[in-house]
């Protein structure tokens, strides 16, 4: 299994040299660019953003070619894969629509107590395929577990959520706007699993919504799984967001829940740059209803150089039970580019 994924994503990545010439129902806030909030059609969009006049008027530098490289590679390595697919019937019905691949690569220092040497490299990928009518994606990510996209390693290598895998899977929606999906590829330490997943939001006034998923998947061997979760969202005004989510996932292979709990205040300082303050507390339903793990951060992310490029500064306090809570104090320092389409990564 590890050959095949392996050799898979050796042919996704094979281009990756820069010298080579939803409507899912959330995106994770903390990833949007400057803090937007993306929802279904039912919730409306909103710019967490105040326009301070400035403007993005650069002198093309090795970066911006580097970016367009990697995305131009990327994109014509898709176009042959999806090419596998194309038929006779499809060919003139998709002859404007291209395949694409878009994602992001974050590098990352995140020293602390006793680790000053913590780093971490998270990358996700997401390849558009039109020769199936746009109904089936190939997703690659470092982790399985898309709700924490912007957790520090130490607090996702607990043991009590191992799911930090390298994890390639297709996924089928019955149509593009479809909340229901279904995956089927391998991750978790060489596992086959297959995933069933709903996802939607509401809105409950002109400032609350709610945003609520659930799946069910099967492992080849942790066997079957279940995640609940739901997430409160308040807008305060164009400049803050308060987000609540609570989320509960079901063990088959030792009968007991795991669950997290966290509140983000998004707070946007100006069109390029805002503040994450981040509470979170999780733990297990076995032997009792305990916490295992507690972290609080203060993150600030600024894409004032490039629109595709952000910049993070994360001061952070973790407590885990398995050092008897005792506070563990550190900062996240990341580097993150978007390539693709970055109005939706």
């Amino acid at each position: 299994m590890t050959c095949a994924v392996t050799v898979l994503c050796h042919f996704l990545l094979a281009n990756f040299s820069p010298s080579q010439g939803e409507s899912e129902a959330v995106k994770h806030s903390q990833n949007a660019p400057s803090g937007v909030i993306v929802t279904t059609n039912v919730v409306k969009k909103k710019a967490i953003e105040v326009d301070d006049g400035h403007q993005h008027d650069y002198e093309e530098q090795w970066f911006d070619i580097w970016q367009r490289s990697f995305t131009n590679s990327m994109d014509f390595t898709v176009r042959q894969f999806d090419g596998w697919f194309y038929s006779k019937e499809s060919d003139e019905k998709l002859m404007g629509s291209q395949a694409r691949a878009q994602g992001r690569v974050q590098l990352a220092w995140e020293p602390r107590s006793g680790m000053l040497t913590d780093t971490d490299v998270r990358f996700r990928i997401r390849v558009k395929l039109p020769a199936l009518e746009e109904r089936v994606d190939l997703l690659l990510s470092d982790n399985e577990d898309e709700t924490q996209d912007s957790a520090i390693r130490a607090a996702r290598d607990t043991a009590n959520n191992n799911r930090d895998r390298t994890t390639i899977a297709l996924r089928f929606r019955p149509d593009q706007n479809s909340h229901y999906s279904f995956r089927i590829g391998a991750g978790r330490r060489d596992q086959l699993y297959t995933r069933a997943r709903y996802r939607d939001a509401a809105a409950i006034s002109e400032n609350w919504a709610v945003l609520y998923d659930a799946e069910v998947y099967y492992f080849t061997r942790d066997r079957l799984g279940a995640e609940l979760g739901a997430a409160f969202q308040y807008d305060l005004n164009p400049q803050h967001l308060i987000r609540q989510n609570n989320r509960f996932f079901y063990r088959d292979e030792t009968d007991d829940w795991f669950w997290r709990h966290e509140i983000h205040h998004l707070y946007s300082l100006n069109r390029h740059n805002s503040l994450i303050p981040h509470f979170m507390v999780e733990g297990l339903s076995q032997p009792n209803y305990r916490v295992e793990e507690i972290y609080s951060g203060l993150r600030w992310r600024s894409n004032t150089v490039r629109d595709w490029l952000y910049f993070d500064v994360e001061p952070f306090v973790l407590l885990l039970r398995e050092v008897n809570f005792s506070p563990s104090f550190g900062v996240a320092l990341r580097v993150e580019a978007y390539y693709g389409d970055v109005s939706n990564n």
